[in-house]
């Protein structure tokens, strides 16, 4: 790519980077793909970061210059506050020609920085205002920058066709569909699995926030069903959902291994040692975290929504969502029959290697931004 072809951009609404900070989730992960990506081709990628976060990053780190800049570590003022912050430094000192906000409430704010000259992108991986985690203001301000984003967005950008049929339906508006990839690790061991008590290829795993909406709940008791030595392992908490990660907590029985937050080599043993990875959400994006265990070859379990359906298409097993007692036959089927875990778990990989490649997904992204850059 020439040197035209160049762009300055910068990413807000993301916690920031490194993606492997307590508190980092699906969506950090996802964006520390694409800006690294992006920066190692030489274009210049800003990342904004939280406070709360990390709040004295390297000024550059893997290619990409950070920012970090003060928020409200609150579900409802987070990304609003952070945002404006980060517009306004935008503005300033002039850091991108185009900016990209990852998420729904970072759109409010796109008038602003269209008034400036800005080229702006909105990266979107559902309908955040069904969200189970929102209050009726919160759902509100969200269908408001969903409305902001559909009438001052250069590009609006999905990472499934589920979203992309909802939202072109709502808003008559013709969007883009770029997936989220999944890095392919060599084995990375199981050395570390003995502080837990756990075993390679003997536990059931989900990874994730604990909300309402990813479904832990149902997992929990269609696992506290099975007659199995396999213990459950759930990896991750919320900051924001006390009183739920209280309940799953009080309805687990004693196999339930609840290990916080992991990241790092020890989240990559668990991934890919598991005998199962189960993503029970009840709505969903396109999932990093179901991709990584894909992407080491293990049999995924999901909740049958469109969106996971469309990530796994028939290298896995769904369940009626929401239905514990489907869930909990599923799983018994696979536990009793490794030799159909192992089949799916090598169409898995397959799968990740041929649809969520990331340096074809990088193309997508550069060749979007490049247009876009270009256009008057």
């Amino acid at each position: 790519m020439t040197n035209k072809n160049k762009f300055r951009l910068a990413i807000i609404g993301n916690k920031g980077l490194p993606a492997d900070l307590p508190g980092a989730g699906g969506g950090e992960r996802g964006a520390e793909a694409i800006a690294t990506g992006l920066a190692k081709r030489g274009h210049l990628i800003t990342m904004y970061c939280r406070w709360h976060y990390n709040r004295h990053p390297p000024l550059i780190w893997k290619n990409v210059h950070l920012k970090s800049l003060p928020s409200i570590k609150n579900k409802n003022f987070d990304t609003l506050i952070h945002s404006f912050l980060s517009t306004i430094h935008i503005i300033m000192k002039n850091t991108a020609d185009i900016v990209v906000s990852h998420g729904m409430g970072s759109a409010l704010y796109l008038p602003l920085l269209k008034l400036f000259g800005k080229k702006t992108a909105v990266y979107l991986d559902g309908v955040d205002w069904e969200r189970p985690k929102w209050g009726k203001i919160a759902k509100f301000v969200l269908k408001v920058a969903a409305k902001f984003a559909f009438a001052f967005a250069d590009e609006i950008i999905v990472d499934n066709r589920v979203s992309q049929k909802i939202f072109e339906n709502l808003y008559n508006k013709q969007i883009s569909v770029i997936t989220l990839g999944a890095d392919i690790w060599d084995y990375p061991g199981d050395d570390l699995l003995s502080q837990w008590g756990l075993i390679a290829n003997e536990y059931i795993l989900f990874i994730g926030f604990l909300k309402p909406d990813k479904g832990v709940h149902t997992l929990i008791k269609a696992y506290n069903e099975l007659d199995t030595d396999f213990p459950l392992v759930i990896v991750g908490d919320s900051a924001d959902e006390r009183e739920y990660v209280k309940e799953i907590k009080q309805i687990s029985n004693k196999d339930v291994k609840f290990l916080g937050f992991v990241y790092g080599n020890a989240a990559r043993q668990l991934y890919a040692n598991c005998f199962i990875y189960v993503q029970p959400s009840l709505m969903e994006g396109n999932s990093p975290s179901l991709m990584s265990a894909m992407a080491c070859g293990r049999c995924v379990v999901v909740s049958g929504i469109e969106q996971n359906l469309e990530t796994i298409g028939k290298a896995g097993i769904a369940f009626k969502s929401e239905d514990y007692e489907d869930l909990k036959t599923k799983l018994e089927f696979l536990l009793n029959n490794p030799d159909k875990t192992n089949e799916l778990g090598d169409k898995a990989l397959k799968r990740i290697k041929q649809v969520y490649n990331w340096e074809i997904i990088i193309n997508q992204f550069e060749n979007l931004y490049v247009n876009l850059i270009s256009k008057n």
